[in-house]
C-alpha cells in the first residue's frame, strides 16, 4: 500500500468523545496486537474482510481502500463544526501505526487544508 492510500473500514462524522469540540474519526483497519479488550475487532485484520451485518441479516464488506485525497475530502465536509467547536480530525482504528506512511500523509494533508488535527491513540 502506498502512502496515498491505505484501508479503512470507517469515517464518523459528529464524534463527541474522540477529543475537544466535534471530529470527524477516521477508523484504519489493521492491527497486530488482538487485545482481548478491543473496542473495534472489526479493524484487526489488515485487509477488506466479508461480515454479517448483524440488522440486515446481509453479508457486508468490512474496510475498504481510500486515497488520502478522498478521506480529507470527506473531513472538510464537517469543517465549519471544527471551527465553531474547537473540533477536527481524529485518526483511531485499528492501530493507526501499522498503516503509519498512509497516516502521516493524511496528518500532513489535514494541517495544510482543515488546520485543526489531532492524533488518538489508546495507551496500552
Amino acid at each position: 500500500m502506498s502512502a496515498e492510500k491505505g484501508i479503512i473500514f470507517n469515517i464518523q462524522h459528529f464524534s463527541i468523545h474522540d477529543g475537544p469540540g466535534i471530529r470527524t474519526t477516521v477508523f484504519l483497519k489493521g492491527c497486530p496486537l488482538r487485545c482481548p479488550w478491543c473496542a473495534n475487532p472489526e479493524s484487526q485484520k489488515f485487509k477488506p474482510e466479508p461480515m454479517l451485518d448483524a440488522s440486515s441479516k446481509k453479508t457486508i464488506t468490512m474496510g475498504e481502500e481510500k486515497s488520502v485525497e478522498e478521506i480529507i475530502k470527506e473531513v472538510l465536509k464537517d469543517r465549519e463544526f471544527y471551527e465553531e467547536s474547537g473540533g477536527g480530525l481524529t485518526l483511531s482504528g485499528g492501530e493507526i501505526f501499522a498503516q503509519f506512511e498512509f497516516a502521516k500523509a493524511i496528518l500532513k494533508a489535514a494541517k495544510e487544508k482543515v488546520s485543526i488535527q489531532q492524533l488518538k491513540r489508546q495507551p496500552l
